[in-house]
């Protein structure tokens, strides 16, 4: 990170996939910005700001990061497109009111939402940590083998679902790929400041041989 990238992140109760649709869903609702690249699949999701009064324009990547089923973190970094040269490093604190609107923006989207970071077991509702300890007691004590411990670990880590033995009525699955967004727009910021700095050099060169 550069001295002139600022950087926010912020831990969520849910799975990877939910955060993903959530920041889906907000992105059409936060204002000053525009989505420019989604990939559902690897979790980087990029937003482009604008130039304004404060700032020259920004490239906004944002990357989840799954630390466990149900727990996933967002980073979200700001850059400018200019670097620290022609007033990047001048942005009168909207790269980081940008960050804090897509974390907010997000969040909102996830109150309505009811929390994944925990489950329900015959024994109660406990956290994943807590089950995993409890798996590894009845390990070390013999009353799990390897192998069933492995199975239970799996099936935990998974979110898989106890085998059920109550008939279920035929469903029909829908495939749906994952979600991936690029933009087919191309920046022509750089362009702009050489052509602003192009009028700006020949004014003064004018004014210059006037004088």
């Amino acid at each position: 990170m550069s001295l002139v990238d600022h950087e926010g992140s912020v831990e969520y109760p849910f799975s990877k996939k939910t955060v993903f649709h959530a920041l889906m869903d907000a992105a059409p609702n936060i204002e000053g910005m525009e989505l420019d690249s989604a990939d559902e699949v690897s979790g980087r999701v990029t937003f482009k700001a604008g130039v304004s009064l404060a700032s020259w324009g920004e490239n906004i990547p944002v990357q989840l990061i799954e630390v466990a089923p149900t727990r996933t973190q967002m980073k979200v970094m700001s850059s400018p497109k200019t670097g620290i040269m022609f007033g990047g490093a001048m942005d009168l604190g909207k790269n980081r009111r940008n960050i804090e609107k897509i974390i907010s923006a997000v969040s909102s989207v996830l109150a309505a939402r009811p929390s994944e970071a925990e489950k329900t077991t015959p024994m109660g509702i406990m956290s994943t940590s807590d089950e995993l300890i409890k798996l590894k007691s009845l390990l070390d004590s013999g009353v799990l083998s390897q192998s069933e411990f492995d199975e239970q670990k799996r099936r935990l880590l998974s979110l898989e679902p106890q085998e059920d033995t109550t008939p279920q009525p035929i469903q029909v699955e829908s495939s749906t790929e994952p979600i991936r967004i690029e933009s087919g727009k191309k920046d022509n910021t750089v362009l702009y400041l050489i052509i602003a700095f192009t009028i700006i050099a020949i004014i003064v060169a004018i004014a210059s041989a006037a004088v």
